[in-house]
């Protein structure tokens, strides 16, 4: 099936808020880092959900695939012990990499 039926329990109600000009601009910011919609990053935070700026997110993509060529290289080279063992400790940097982006722990 090339489509599937989109969920029926969208947003429909609207909820209105008073906000200081620095606090709606501070909120604009945050949606554009985030890459979602004022409404999107409010309810995530209001639910308690995770919020990744949309950097994050490229940035988590770009050391998987780093790490993909790291692992490729290691296969290419596994006769040379001296190359596999770099290889080896450079994937694991990559992985820590990740995981305190991941967790915001920069």
């Amino acid at each position: 099936m090339p489509f599937t039926p989109r969920n029926n329990d969208r947003a429909s109600t609207r909820f209105e808020m008073r906000l200081t000009a620095a606090e709606r601009q501070q909120l604009i910011e945050e949606a554009d880092l985030a890459g979602m919609c004022i409404s999107e990053l409010v309810r995530k935070r209001t639910f308690g959900k995770t919020i990744h700026a949309a950097t994050d997110l490229m940035m988590i993509r770009e050391l998987r695939r780093l790490g993909g060529l790291q692992k490729y290289a290691m296969n290419k080279f596994a006769q040379h012990v001296e190359v596999v063992d770099e290889c080896i400790a450079t994937i694991c940097a990559i992985h820590a990499a990740i995981e305190r982006v991941a967790n915001h722990d920069r």
